[in-house]
């Protein structure tokens, strides 16, 4: 196979990792006109949550024996990410709600702190933490035909991550609590005018973000088949780049951004001398010219404030 193919599936295996996180930004963003910089450490915590349930608990062993082992997994990736939902609705009720309709400052400082009290418990109370852990093989190895990229693992990562935002659209588009969140989203007030609970909108939004932050956890986990207590941040970080250049606040945008963005590093690094180490540079150098040049993002809407 060529270079060229190894590469466009590495990046497309990269966007779905940074896909995941930047449609959380973006639903967080679109709803409270905040930015959840916790996501990254959160989805980090879905990973652990998945890693205690299989290897302390030893919950994935009594569902195997009861059930066949892919729905025995599916309990236990569901399990997790409705934990990292609860985790995201407490983080709400902590470090968010307090602070609203006052200065949009003190949720950007609460929620970075939140980040780093979940890392730092992560680290503390799990056993041996401050290590790298290994993460359980939970999906299928194995190739498919004898190109090694075409792995069955690959392509399930690819499948989850389409199929979750398949289900996404469908619930924002076609369910009641999907259009009410629509509805909060573009003007609270009038939401509540005409008779929409945003209270109820805002913590489903943060349920279902969380429960995405939880799967995207559990992909990336199982992409490199470890995982570190910090290894959130920067994940985090390019998951926000992603929803940024997409366009914030733009479920599609996030994807569209995690896409160039993933390219943009895997090609650099196949095919420019020495480029690994300029990858990460040039991702974010990409961020920069999109917010001094088209600060609205890819997809994302330009706004006039009249004063």
């Amino acid at each position: 196979m060529s270079l060229l193919l190894d590469q466009t599936i590495n990046a497309i295996m990269l966007a779905c990792s940074y896909a995941l996180v930047a449609i959380g930004y973006s639903l967080f963003f679109g709803v409270m006109d905040i930015v959840i910089f916790s996501a990254g450490d959160v989805a980090i915590f879905g990973a652990f949550s998945i890693t205690a349930l299989v290897s302390i608990i030893g919950l994935h062993a009594v569902l195997a024996g009861l059930l066949p082992p892919v729905a025995a997994t599916l309990v236990i990736v569901l399990i997790g990410s409705l934990l990292t939902g609860v985790l995201m609705l407490i983080m709400y009720k902590t470090v968010v709600a307090p602070f609203e309709g006052k200065s949009a400052l003190m949720p950007l400082l609460s929620t970075i702190a939140a980040g780093v009290v979940v890392k730092e418990a992560i680290g503390v109370f799990y056993p041996q933490g401050r290590n790298p852990q290994v993460f359980p093989q939970l999906l299928p190895g194995g190739t498919i035909g004898d190109y090694a990229l075409f792995s069955w693992r690959n392509l399930i990562i690819v499948a989850v991550t389409v199929v979750m935002i398949t289900l996404l659209h469908w619930f924002v588009r076609k369910t009641k609590a999907g259009l009410s969140i629509q509805a909060v989203s573009q003007n609270k007030e009038a939401a509540i005018m005409i008779g929409i609970n945003w209270r109820t909108a805002v913590l489903a939004t943060f349920m279902i973000g969380g429960f995405l932050l939880g799967i995207g956890g559990f992909l990336v986990a199982s992409y490199y088949d470890m995982i570190r207590f910090d290894m959130g941040a920067m994940y985090g970080l390019k998951g926000f780049s992603a929803a940024v250049v997409g366009g914030l606040g733009n479920v599609y945008g996030a994807i569209v951004g995690g896409l160039l963005l993933a390219f943009i590093e895997v090609f650099v690094s196949a095919f420019i001398p020495g480029g690994t180490a300029y990858a990460s540079f040039a991702a974010f150098l990409i961020v920069v010219l999109f917010i001094l040049f088209k600060p609205e993002g890819i997809l994302g809407e330009k706004t006039v404030e009249k004063v």
